[in-house]
Formats: C-alpha cells, structure tokens, sequence
C-alpha cells in the first residue's frame, strides 16, 4: 500500500484554517492599519480557495480512471450527501430566526428551491459545492485525457487554460471586447486550478520552486499594487486572476516541498483535521456568524481589530472541527452507508 503523503493532509487542515479567518476579517476598515492587514492577508488566505480545487484535482485526475458508475456512486455519498445535510441545517436555523411564516409543506419546496439555486440562506460559502460538483462530474472523462497526453502536451494544455483565463479576466477590464470569444471557451474559470494541481504533482521538479516562489511574490506585490491605486478593478485582485493563481501554485508547492512533518503529533493531528475538513468547512460559516463573533464580542478582545479576528478564528476552528467529528461519525455515517460503494475506492481523504 502507498505510503499516505502527510503533507497533503497538512495542506488540507491549514486550507480550511485559513478560509475561516478570511470570512473572520470583517468587510470593513475604519483605518490604515485595519485596511493593510486585511489587504495582505485576504489574498494570502484567499490563495487557500484555489487549493481546495488543487487537491481535489491532484487526486481524482489520477485516479479516477476506472468505473464511472462506482465513482459518481462514491462522490454523491462522500460530497453530496454532507452537502445536503448541512444545507438542511443551514436552512432549519434561518427558519428558526425568521418572521415569515408558512403552511408545513411550503418549507420543503423552498428549501429545495433555493438548494438547486444554491441559495441557501446563511450559506454563501458553500458556492465552492456547486463548482466542485461541476468539475466532478467531468473529472472520469478529463482523468482519462490527463492521462492520454504526455508532459509537452500537459504543459501547452496549462498555458491555454491560463491564457483564456487571464483574457477573460482582464480583457473587459481594458475595453477589449473579446466577450463573443470567450463566452464560448471550454477551458476557463476554475477548472484551472482543478487540473492544475495534478500537474504541478505530476511535472513539478524540486530546484523550480524558488521561480514559482518568486512568481507568487510577485503575485501578491501585484495583487497590494491594484488595491492601493485601482480598487474598482475588481476581476484582477481575487479568485481566477493570474496573480492569484500565481500565488496558490507557490503555496501549494511550498508545502509539497516541506510539508511532511517529522512531529508524530502533529502528523496525527494533521490527518485528523484531513479526515473531517470536508465537515468543518461545511459547518464554519454558521458557527462564525451565529456563535464564535458573538461570544468574542461579549469579551474585551472586541475592541482589538487582529485580536478578535484571531480569537473568532480559533473558536470557530474548534467548534466547526468538534461538529463535524460528531456529525461524521453519526449521523453522517448512518446517512453514507445507505449508499454501497466499491471498497477499493480511494479513501476519503483522497476526496
């Protein structure tokens, strides 16, 4: 049996660390102390988002070359099922705080409603479902086309999608009306990230880490520079801009070069927070607005931009990590084996 890579595990548990102290910084800052944390540190933490898809996409492009019924079977009860459970969730507490009123049965039809719509009140992180599903569905045909093309053609693959991708975003941007072109491309949009990730495992050499450091740097110097004179230029800061995606690669890399960890605690800790990732991120949002921002704010840490932002972070961490140690293993599990899969499929931290 292959030896299980601890650094991927690190790299999940740090991901969803860093994308619950992105939704931790507030919105707004009231001086320039305020702005330039959070303009540093929501692209560094940001860059975590891109990851999730590396992950999925390093995995699953490798692997998912066998039965295509087992893998759609293995991903409704791995992906969707959690999905669903904790939109119900989501769903239940804001008809719990919500005046509207209505006959039993219209709560369902507007659940499911806004569940296809991906509309879910209190739910707006779970956007990255809707997207991860879509590349899912392609992954058995896109992991066999992987697969087919050698190096060259994998790298001229990478540059195409990039190269579509930094058109669609900065082309409207410098009133190059390129909209009819690019409204019919495949290959755009986070699917980049998605193939990425295999290819940077697959291609990646140790001594080209420092230029993929560098491009990252570089990246985020870009990322400071469009804030500070063109804040209104919005498709180039975050997301699917280069610069981000320049910046994911070198993080993602960083940690392929030195995340094994030596520590057996901290390896242990790190496959633990892997094993239920999928969970905690599912659950942070509401125990970030609905539990940990309240509870900070009834202490003296309230009034301290950076303090309350860690504290909030770090209560919502390990409540949204104890959540889903208890969903996973109960009702969760109980919900999962209703659905039979092969047991030579991948496990689940490979999801």
């Amino acid at each position: 049996m292959k030896e299980r890579e601890i650094k991927y595990d690190f790299l999940r548990a740090v991901a969803v660390l860093a994308i619950i102290m992105v939704h931790a910084i507030p919105a707004v800052s009231v001086n320039d102390k305020q702005w330039w944390f959070a303009a540093v540190m929501q692209p560094l933490l940001l860059s975590f988002v891109g990851i999730y898809f590396m992950l999925s996409g390093l995995f699953l492009l490798d692997s998912a070359t066998g039965d295509i019924t087992q893998f759609y079977k293995k991903r409704v009860k791995v992906i969707v099922i959690p999905f669903f459970f904790f939109s119900v969730l989501y769903y239940l507490f804001y008809v719990s705080r919500s005046q509207e009123v209505l006959s039993w049965w219209e709560y369902p039809v507007e659940f499911l409603r806004d569940f296809f719509s991906g509309t879910v009140p209190m739910a707006d992180h779970m956007w990255f479902m809707y997207v991860i599903i879509a590349l899912y569905l392609c992954t058995p045909f896109l992991a066999r086309m992987m697969k087919a093309m050698n190096d060259k053609e994998l790298r001229y693959f990478i540059l195409l999608i990039l190269g579509v991708q930094t058109l669609t975003n900065y082309a409207g941007g410098f009133g190059i009306g390129l909209d009819q072109i690019l409204d019919y491309m495949v290959f755009k949009g986070w699917l980049i990230y998605y193939v990425l990730g295999y290819a940077l495992k697959r291609l990646f050499k140790r001594e080209e880490f420092k230029w993929f450091a560098l491009a990252g740097s570089v990246g985020l110097a870009l990322t400071l520079l469009q804030k500070m004179f063109t804040p209104g230029f919005v498709p180039g800061i975050h997301d699917l801009a280069p610069t981000m995606i320049a910046m994911s690669a070198a993080v993602f890399l960083l940690f392929e070069r030195y995340g094994n960890l030596k520590c057996k605690a901290a390896r242990t800790a790190a496959v633990w927070m892997s094993r239920h990732s999928y969970s905690a991120y599912l659950a942070h949002y509401l125990i970030l607005k609905a539990a940990a921002e309240l509870l900070v704010d009834q202490t003296v840490v309230r009034h301290f931009y950076v303090p309350r932002i860690v504290c909030a972070t770090l209560l919502t961490a390990v409540l949204s990590f104890a959540a889903a140690w208890i969903l996973d293993s109960t009702v969760i599990r109980w919900l999962q084996n209703l659905i039979k899969t092969d047991q030579m499929e991948p496990t689940k931290m490979n999801q």
